[in-house]
């Protein structure tokens, strides 16, 4: 590295300025430590009577438990006629039923009076609910769809529609729950024929009713998608409410316009968990509550929405089952020093342009040396001023668009901390097996942590340019996930094959040709195919879906989680950073042919350093005791590998003779054994 002390100087003021970013970033974390839990309110209802009891008396325990807020629907017609409060027929039905001889008083006075549109469907209900659905019908529908005719209500519309159609929420239902002690959080649905004046009546409707909390919305859209997102979140916004933003994993389960309405509901936005019906249906009680619970302390979760156990095992209370649910969630929350109450959404806090720039600049030298040893590598020779010409033009790019657009600032960023990921994931591994001198044990351990500081160093500088408010609040992500992963291996690689040897490229492209022309030995083919099924299902696993977790390592996990404050990933402490290891104490051992493939292994360790300070959402005080458990795990896994394979090396393998041609720009001759 003594050519680049240039670039290392600028990598260090930029981890400099990286620091200064993270701390805000983790006194906003630390600020922010109050979590709501949110029971879905129909549905725990409906398990009251389900299993005989009395709903009041029901919710009233789960408000003892812990639970904080309620989520109410707004009320339909289908509602109000399984509630008893209302009745409804479509014209056709009507006529049909007085064929039939099964009509019943007043819709078969109205009938005989030959006033019934088949077009039309006919609501009869008490006074209050019946003033309350006209009100609702005309704002939202407007006042040429709907009138009184003899005491009946007459809405223009199909029955499907105008039956499922949100009415709004009935404000004595609303006040009620909140005299039981809940804060009401209410679940809008939006509404395909929705116009600017029913949007507007729905928001004004909202307004009147007391206590404003939440709103989470319900059904595939939020309010107002596509064309009047900017009116719903000016009146949320105006009114009070703050948007319960549902976390998703894919695409698929995203609510169509959600990104909209959280870019305008800025910063009125707090990020919402939940489990659907059939997990909450298929999944063990601990389960759950490990779920939920994690859900606030590794993801910043703010709002827990819980639904009831419908699927208790045969002798168990479905009641008492789900107030153990509720006391365990809050018990879980307290024990890692939430508090359970009405959170407050994040602070809308963006770092310092100039701290940015400087954590880019950082991030650029660190690309540019990472760049300059891959064309060292395959024969190119780049000067010097070429390479800092490279940096300053990235610097300027920054610089334009910081003071640009947000949304180009925001996208450029995400490109930025791709390739510092990548360019830290190769130089973690490739930097440490450059070094000589050492035995087998002490240079397998000290090459791993050598590289895991320098992968933590990167990460830093991912996590300072990830860090702002559309990151934390996951609407903006790191993208190219899987790409951080495989690139550096394969760069590794690379660089261990070709680093530190005379050569210009066509002579490298000779040298690659030459192995090509190889026979391939069935060991070496059976190995391939081996490291390629391994690569292919660690690159899979590397989201939120894909291959399912095997039954040993979902044990090995729950160990984990129990014995530790964070737990760390299986693929850094059992698979990379014991790999590392043994590349570093391969080449001490003269092993030479298993330190190329020993490092590819060992740099996916590496780059799951960096991607875990990828994860904006999750705190830095996890993402530092993740990284350090995950280390000192590899780290006895490791060395109690080479203090095996010593022996063995020692005592079996061929004897010690100096490398032809060094594996890596310096990877030393065999040195003496442990």
């Amino acid at each position: 590295m003594r050519r680049y002390r240039g670039f290392m100087l600028l990598v260090v003021v930029g981890l400099a300025a990286a620091l200064v970013v993270l701390v805000g970033r983790w006194t906003v974390e630390r600020s922010s430590r109050t979590v709501g839990v949110i029971i879905d309110g129909p549905v725990w209802r409906d398990m009251a009577v389900r299993e005989g009891r009395d709903p009041q008396e029901f919710l009233t325990a789960v408000r003892a438990a812990g639970a904080t807020s309620i989520a109410m629907y707004e009320s339909t017609l289908k509602d109000l006629q399984e509630q008893g409060r209302a009745t409804y027929l479509s014209g056709g039905e009507m006529l049909a039923r007085v064929r039939l001889g099964t009509m019943a008083s007043p819709f078969q006075e109205f009938v005989a009076a030959r006033r019934v549109r088949t077009e039309a469907v006919y609501v009869q209900a008490d006074g209050p609910i019946k003033d309350w659905v006209d009100t609702s019908f005309r704002g939202i529908l407007g006042e040429g769809r709907v009138r009184r005719v003899d005491g009946l209500l007459e809405v223009l519309g199909t029955l499907a529609d105008l039956e499922e159609l949100g009415l709004g929420f009935y404000p004595p239902d609303v006040a009620a729950a909140a005299e039981s002690g809940f804060s009401v959080v209410l679940r809008p649905r939006n509404y395909r024929g929705l116009t600017a004046e029913g949007l507007a009546w729905k928001l004004e409707a909202m307004r009147r009713l007391e206590r404003p909390s939440v709103v989470v919305f319900e059904g595939a859209d939020v309010l107002g998608f596509e064309r009047l997102i900017d009116e719903a979140a000016a009146g949320l916004r105006a009114i009070g409410y703050r948007y319960g933003r549902v976390e998703a994993f894919t695409a698929r389960r995203k609510q169509r316009g959600e990104d909209a309405l959280t870019a305008r509901m800025r910063p009125a936005v707090i990020r919402l968990f939940s489990l659907t019906p059939e997990e909450m249906a298929t999944t063990a009680l601990p389960a759950v509550v490990d779920k939920f619970v994690r859900a606030a302390q590794e993801r910043n979760i703010r709002l827990l929405y819980v639904r009831p156990l419908t699927q208790t095992p045969a002798g168990i209370d479905a009641i008492e089952a789900n107030l153990t649910l509720v006391r365990q969630i809050i018990g879980g929350l307290r024990r890692h020093g939430f508090a359970v109450g009405r959170p407050e959404p994040l602070p809308d806090a963006s770092p310092s342009r100039v701290l940015l720039l400087l954590t880019a600049a950082g991030g650029l030298a660190l690309g540019a040396i990472t760049l300059a040893e891959l064309l060292r590598a395959a024969g190119f020779a780049l000067r010097p001023s070429f390479l800092w010409a490279l940096v300053v033009a990235g610097v300027a790019a920054t610089a334009a668009a910081a003071w640009g657009g947000e949304g180009v600032f925001l996208f450029w960023r995400q490109v930025l901390a791709l390739g510092i990921a990548v360019a830290g994931g190769t130089v973690a591994v490739a930097a440490p097996l450059t070094r000589t001198g050492g035995r087998a044990l002490f240079r397998g351990l000290s090459s791993l942590w050598i590289g895991a500081g320098l992968a933590a160093a990167a990460g830093v500088l991912v996590g300072a340019l990830l860090t702002g408010w559309p990151f934390m609040m996951a609407v903006r992500t790191f993208v190219g996930v899987k790409v951080a992963q495989v690139l550096p291996p394969v760069l590794v690689g690379f660089l261990l094959a070709f680093g530190g040897r005379a050569g210009d490229v066509r002579s490298t492209l000779r040298q690659i040709w030459q192995w090509l022309e190889r026979p391939l030995r069935l060991q070496y083919a059976v190995v391939a195919v081996l490291v390629a099924v391994v690569a292919v299902m660690l690159l899979v696993r590397s989201g939120n879906f894909g291959l399912p977790v095997l039954g040993p390592e979902v044990r090995l996990r729950e160990i984990l989680e129990d014995l530790l404050v964070a737990r760390p990933r299986t693929k850094e402490f059992l698979i990379g950073h014991p790999a590392l290891v043994l590349a570093a104490a391969a080449a001490a051992l003269g092993l030479r042919a298993a330190v190329i493939p020993l490092a590819m292994v060992g740099a996916v360790g590496q780059a799951g350093i960096i991607n875990s300070f990828s994860h904006i959402h999750t705190p830095l005080v996890l993402v530092i005791l993740r990284t350090f458990y995950a280390l000192v795990i590899g780290s006895v896994l490791g060395g109690l590998a080479v203090l095996v394979l010593a022996p063995l090396v020692r005592r079996f393998g061929p004897a010690p003779a100096p490398l032809r041609r060094r594996v890596g720009a310096r990877v030393p001759s065999p040195a003496a054994d442990d």
